[in-house]
């Protein structure tokens, strides 16, 4: 019987033993597959002060516009994301004393300056006779189209690889002779505009996001610290009050409108009265004496159906993402319970995400976000065995799709920015835009699990 109990023990300590050597090991792996992330990024983006460079591009090689390009769509989401990554990361080596840290945070400077320089000071840019301002409304893109004409900025997108390392048609697919994943040559931009387009409230929410990471995880006295506070803030007062502004005199808040009068319509991102409450939230979370919505009779109806959005299906995966986002940012989803007479109101902000998010697999990003932004006391065990798993899964060269039948399928790695679209485009089981991706979606996640489960990030040198 003794013997028997040795075993036993002895069994169950070899086993815990090799599994955590086994997950150290995935952590270790994990790790340099990050790095050699964080190097194919420059791939996708060139850091200065220059209009377009520290803008991320979202995809690379993009097959309907000829497989040579850098693509700039979507943009603000990607920006987000790209502000997201480098605060984490900075927060990661500075907390174990990296002399690095100081490299990341200035290409966050670098980011931050631009979007405020030329994405959000972009008026005359889109409107004649209308002078620029750090107002809060910003364009999705701004690069100009003849970015890649000046030399140096194409040898730079294009290190260590020839005009001929592109994609080729060989038994009628687009095939090129490098590792799938791997960027190829680009001669141009594309999704560029001579005049950009206006933002909408999913990139917003988008932007946010990021902004949000920067607040969070960046020195209570640094300049990016209060930069992104300004973003933000503003950003979240130009959708509440545009309409007063520019609009007709009775206009409904909410109603986005731009500095020419021109109503955003709704199915192009401009009604954002539904996501009032979150955002208020949102601004709650910069600063918590930003609430001028709290006596307003319209708070009310707002928050309810924001509330039952955690309870509700949304329409599409583009909803869920956008009121998902705004409720990590803003710890912001309750459930009201009555009780012999009395009302109490509890945070369901992490059931919210879990039964919002789980079909998609997108609880692990949307989970771990938020417990970095507020610390909360939740195990979040389960959430990092799962978080695990996605992070090995992801291919060493970086996530691309060229088709049905050439992409990592199912790994979840088929698309770019996982965390908004389905479990089919994840998985591979639509072609959806074929390209190369930057992997923004991967390193995103790699450090949230990091500074939940408390790894060390090791230096890039």
């Amino acid at each position: 019987m003794r013997r028997n109990i040795i075993l036993n023990f002895s069994i169950t300590f070899i086993l815990l033993f090799f599994s955590l050597i086994a997950c150290c090991q995935n952590d270790s792996l994990n790790m340099k597959k990050y790095w050699h992330y964080r190097q194919r990024l420059n791939y996708f983006v060139m850091p200065g002060t220059e209009r377009g460079q520290s803008q991320i591009a979202g995809f690379r090689n993009r097959f309907d516009y000829g497989a040579n390009d850098l693509n700039f769509g979507q943009h603000s989401i990607y920006f987000g994301y790209y502000i997201g990554m480098l605060a984490t990361e900075f927060k990661l080596l500075n907390d174990v004393k990296d002399n690095t840290a100081q490299q990341t945070q200035y290409e966050l400077k670098l980011a931050l300056q631009q979007f405020v320089n030329f994405l959000d000071k972009s008026e005359s840019l889109v409107y004649k006779n209308i002078k620029d301002s750090f107002d809060g409304f910003f364009v999705r893109e701004c690069v100009s189209c003849d970015f890649l004409n000046k030399e140096s900025r194409k040898d730079y997108f294009n290190k260590d690889l020839k005009p001929t390392d592109n994609f080729r048609y060989k038994n009628g697919f687009l095939k090129a002779d490098l590792p799938k994943g791997h960027p190829a040559y680009v001669e141009k931009v594309s999704e560029c505009d001579t005049i950009p387009k206006v933002f909408s409230q999913d990139e917003a929410i988008g932007l946010l996001y990021g902004l949000a990471l920067v607040f969070c995880c960046l020195p209570d006295s640094s300049y990016e610290k209060q930069l992104s506070k300004e973003i933000a803030l503003n950003v979240i007062t130009y959708i509440r009050n545009s309409s007063r502004l520019y609009g007709k005199p009775l206009s409904m808040r909410w109603n986005i409108f731009c500095p020419n009068g021109e109503k955003i319509k709704a199915g192009k991102g401009g009604l954002a009265w539904f996501y009032a409450h979150g955002f208020m939230r949102a601004a709650h979370y910069f600063d918590p004496a930003y609430d001028n919505l709290w006596k307003k009779i319209t708070r009310y109806p707002q928050e309810l159906f924001f509330q039952l959005g955690q309870f509700l299906p949304s329409p599409n995966a583009d909803n869920t993402s956008m009121i998902t986002t705004l409720a990590v940012v803003g710890d912001s989803w309750r459930a009201t319970i009555p009780v012999i007479g009395l009302i109490f109101r509890m945070n369901t902000t992490y059931f919210g995400i879990r039964a919002k998010t789980k079909s998609q697999d997108w609880d692990t990003f949307y989970a771990l976000s938020w417990y970095v932004l507020h610390q909360k006391n939740k195990n979040m065990d389960y959430r990092l065995q799962r978080s695990a798993k996605q992070l090995n899964d992801a291919p060493y060269e970086g996530p691309y799709n060229y088709g049905i039948e050439d992409n990592p399928r199912n790994t979840g790695w088929s698309s770019t920015y996982r965390w908004h679209l389905t479990k089919n485009s994840q998985q591979g089981k639509f072609s959806g835009i074929c390209g190369n991706y930057n992997g923004l979606d991967y390193m995103l996640l790699h450090n949230l699990y990091c500074l939940v489960k408390g790894v060390k990030l090791k230096g890039r040198n």
